[in-house]
């Protein structure tokens, strides 16, 4: 389905509040440390804001065909399951659906 205007907004604002959420004073410090020793300016997270401001739906499939064609060349599935579970899967993987199963014991 097409990302709509209010989705788009509100995955906008979701990531301005992930950028910029509130932090208590010790953390408040603890970030600007980080920031000092890292190089990271002012202007540098005002230019990550306005990018995050101008996001429009474009740039979100552009994104959604990069991910797509880097999943297809490498992508991967794990699972943590009972001995029993694994088998009916790699059963499953033999009668033709697909999956193709890799069964790992680590323990």
């Amino acid at each position: 389905s097409d990302l709509g205007r209010e989705e788009l907004d509100k995955a906008i604002i979701a990531c301005i509040g992930d950028v910029d959420a509130y932090q208590l004073p010790d953390a408040k410090g603890y970030s600007a440390m980080v920031r000092h020793l890292a190089g990271i300016k002012d202007e540098d997270r005002q230019v990550r804001r306005d990018q995050i401001l101008a996001t429009g739906v474009k740039h979100f499939k552009d994104f959604g065909e990069v991910l797509g064609e880097a999943m297809a060349k490498s992508s991967g599935v794990a699972a943590v399951a009972s001995k029993d579970a694994a088998q009916a899967a790699s059963e499953d993987d033999n009668k033709g659906k697909g999956m193709q199963f890799k069964v790992h014991q680590v323990l």
